[in-house]
């Protein structure tokens, strides 16, 4: 018994020993480089010994902003930023004889860009997966100097954690070759829209994850009108429920951003109804760490893509729950890809274009820039006889309509498919109603149809319907079956 109390006591001495001398230190989202949002109040946070003053003086400030670090060691600062600027300033903290300098960090928009293995792939690819002219991106990446990204490493962790490891990297092109190539085309395209403003890009991402591991176990649990044993049953080799959460989301709540992108939802194919209502109670759990109920999530329609059985209809299905969201939760938008998937990768290479079409979603929705393209989305049919007649969402007779291919040639469109009351479902013939821009269906195979649906497989050979801002029409059906 003595023996146990005596070591209780010494482990207790070496503990307080070890947190007294505890060097300053930042949190590792604070380095050279950073991007801090524009208009807020950055938390600048770290340790050092506890009862020591830490003072951290801005270049932008007049004054330095002066915290106490606790007990357990910790300490948080709060300073403020001014408008976007270009010019490079900045952060010292110093404590007692203890300094640290952070310099070229410039004020800008941050955003959190996360998911799985889509928007992981790097601008550089991986072995026999490319990135669609990644080889002039990445030649060109020191054109884009106000582009930053830190990329969490990996953390898949059974408790939350305050800290994750990474660095604010500059677009070069050696550091651009290992960028999310989706994150950075979102972020070069805002740049270029807005040229005086520094992107900053907060990635964390890990492949094959489904969502259930972004978001909290208690989030989760509280989530109405799910199957919580099953979705406890999905994880990606060592990753299960709650655990990127914990590593990966919940240590950067203090650095402020202006809203999030997402990548993800093909680990997600067997629960689609439970899909959006994870999202949303993921999205709500994550404004609510970022202490703002109206940032914005933009998210990505995974792309079609054979899974071993093209003519197979789960992703469709997953695509149709992806676009219940936006109805459900304020402030959301979503990319459409039905032209940009590939037959035989799961890794589809136009990443561009993804980046492009996130962009102009934030762009239109909390920049103001007005005009940009709309995803067209499917609103109604009415049949009438052998024909139905589909309307959409964002089309209009003038701006955004269909496509036509050329000046005297007719656009042929493909992938719809017309049912009876049978429920049998057969290829269909398509035209447009150019004063409208509804879209006639007709099908010598059924000639009193109930039913439409357009791109409904895994792999949806020949879905060709575009807008002429080359926005492409996703998945859609009008019945439940």
């Amino acid at each position: 018994m003595r023996i146990t109390r005596l070591c209780l006591l010494l482990a207790a001495l070496l503990a307080t020993i070890s947190l007294n001398a505890q060097e300053l230190r930042l949190h590792h989202l604070f380095t050279s480089h950073a991007v801090l949002q524009q208009e807020a109040v950055v938390p600048v946070t770290g340790w050092g010994k506890p009862g020591a003053t830490v003072q951290v003086s801005a270049s932008w400030q007049k004054k330095p902003v002066t915290a106490r670090v606790l007990p357990d060691g910790t300490w948080r600062a709060d300073v403020p930023t001014r408008e976007a600027s270009c010019v490079p300033q900045q952060l010292v903290v110093r404590s007692g004889k203890e300094e640290i300098v952070l310099t070229d960090i410039l004020v800008g928009e941050v955003w959190v860009c996360s998911g799985q293995s889509n928007m992981q792939m790097p601008l550089g690819g991986w072995d026999h997966q490319r990135v669609a002219n990644a080889y002039e991106t990445i030649r060109d990446a020191a054109s884009t100097p106000l582009v930053r990204m830190y990329t969490v490493e990996r953390n898949n962790a059974d408790v939350l954690t305050e800290d994750c490891e990474g660095s604010w990297q500059c677009s070069t092109p050696a550091a651009a070759r290992h960028f999310s190539a989706t994150a950075y085309h979102f972020g070069k395209t805002l740049s270029q829209f807005m040229p005086d403003v520094p992107v900053g890009l907060l990635v964390t991402d890990w492949g094959g994850t489904p969502i259930e591991a972004w978001l909290s176990v208690d989030a989760l649990e509280k989530t109405p009108g799910i199957d919580v044993a099953f979705s406890k049953t999905l994880h990606w080799e060592e990753v299960t429920t709650g655990q990127l959460f914990n590593g990966m989301i919940y240590p950067l709540r203090h650095y402020p951003a202006r809203g999030f992108i997402w990548y993800q939802g093909e680990a997600n194919l067997d629960n689609p109804k439970d899909y959006p209502l994870i999202t949303v109670s993921m999205v709500n759990e994550w404004r609510r760490l970022w202490g703002n109920p109206d940032m914005p999530y933009y998210l990505v329609q995974i792309a079609p893509y054979s899974y071993d059985e093209p003519d197979g209809t789960k992703l469709p299905v997953l695509v149709e729950n992806q676009y219940r969201i936006s109805s459900m939760l304020a402030h959301s938008g979503i990319a459409s890809t039905t032209d940009i998937g590939h037959k035989d990768c799961i890794h589809p290479p136009y990443k561009k274009e993804v980046g492009e079409r996130l962009a102009w979603l934030a762009l239109a929705n909390d920049y103001g820039f007005r005009d940009l393209p709309v995803t067209p989305t499917y609103k109604s049919v009415a049949f009438d006889g052998a024909t139905a007649r589909v309307s959409f969402n964002g089309v209009t007779t003038t701006g955004n309509c269909w496509r036509i291919h050329g000046p005297h040639e007719k656009l042929v469109l493909r992938g719809f498919e017309l049912a009876g009351e049978d429920h049998v479902w057969h290829p269909a013939s398509a035209w447009i109603d150019w004063n409208t821009n509804d879209i006639f269906v007709t099908s010598e195979a059924v000639p009193a149809p109930v039913a439409v649906r357009y791109a409904w497989h895994n792999w949806p050979a020949g879905a060709n319907v575009v807008t002429d801002n080359g926005l492409p029409l996703p998945p859609f059906r009008s019945v439940d079956w």
